[in-house]
């Protein structure tokens, strides 16, 4: 009985793992308070989505115009997509192709400023036909630089690189038209990458680890992707001054399965330290890198 009983439970856990936990959708939202900020500066709402790897059975050009009007109910100031929009080479998936993908998300840049860098999986597509597709419905691409998005009291600055695994980032020219002192948010698909953001950049968002995609209850991610401590495979870490945000992503790659990694919409609002308050923000945790 005790072997039966184990083997219904692996079923279905195996299940969930493949029908449902893939097709679920958790939104969090993360005070990101950085004294790297001036007093008074007025905050700033940023919809974060990562990972997307479109395609059949759980990322569908449905589901992607469903996620869109998520993301837009959170009145977000900006909209910042940190790569992999396609799903190559995965088993068992069917991908969707980057010009239906973009086609699904285009109410995102004719509402909001929508920003976003090329992933691994882009690259692996064709990173001209994926920025082409991007762009022709208005989605910002960031190919290693930097662009002002205006704002009351001064604008704010999204920053992106090039993949750090399969691309050329240049961080040197990405920061090069920024102004000393302008607040800056930096887009980097690989989260490693944080590793060579200098001080002075408040925030950088990253995905590719989908949170670990499979994880072992109390144990953790079995795989990451990422030399960063196995902690920071998703969520929001603080760096001295600055932070680092890594999504959980939407789809998979490998195989189309998640446990204890739900896709997430992250709702970041960037605003001023507390004069005087060193601690991190309620939701991040230290970290060294």
């Amino acid at each position: 009985m005790i072997e039966i009983a184990m083997a219904a439970g692996v079923v279905s856990l195996g299940a969930y793992a493949a029908l449902v936990e893939p097709r679920r959708l958790v939104r969090r939202e993360l005070p990101v308070a950085s004294p790297l900020l001036p007093a008074g500066w007025r905050p700033l709402r940023a919809v974060v989505v990562s990972d997307l790897h479109a395609g059949w059975p759980h990322v569908t050009a449905a589901r992607l115009e469903s996620l869109a009007t998520a993301m837009l109910a959170e009145r977000p100031d900006v909209v910042l997509l940190p790569g992999d929009f396609v799903c190559e080479g995965a088993l068992g998936t069917r991908p969707l192709a980057i010009e239906a993908v973009a086609e699904a998300l285009a109410a995102l840049p004719a509402s909001v400023p929508t920003f976003a860098v090329l992933g691994n999986h882009d690259r692996d597509m064709g990173p001209r036909r994926v920025a082409a597709a991007l762009e022709a419905v208005g989605i910002v691409v960031l190919y290693n630089r930097a662009e002002a998005l205006p704002r009351p009291g001064g604008a704010v600055w999204i920053a992106g690189v090039d993949c750090a695994r399969t691309g050329r980032p240049d961080l040197a020219r990405t920061l090069a038209a920024i102004p000393p002192g302008a607040p800056v948010i930096l887009l980097s698909h690989i989260p490693d990458f944080v590793r060579r953001v200098p001080d002075w950049v408040a925030l950088t968002v990253a995905g590719h680890t989908h949170g670990g995609q499979v994880c072992i209850p109390g144990l953790g991610p079995v795989v990451t992707m990422s030399r960063l401590p196995r902690r920071m495979a998703r969520g929001l870490h603080r760096l001295g001054d600055r932070y680092l945000f890594v999504s959980t992503g939407i789809g998979t790659s490998g195989l189309p399965l998640r446990l204890a990694a739900v896709p997430e919409l992250a709702v970041l609002t960037l605003q001023p330290a507390v004069s005087g308050a060193g601690e991190p923000a309620r939701s991040a945790e230290r970290a060294a890198v």
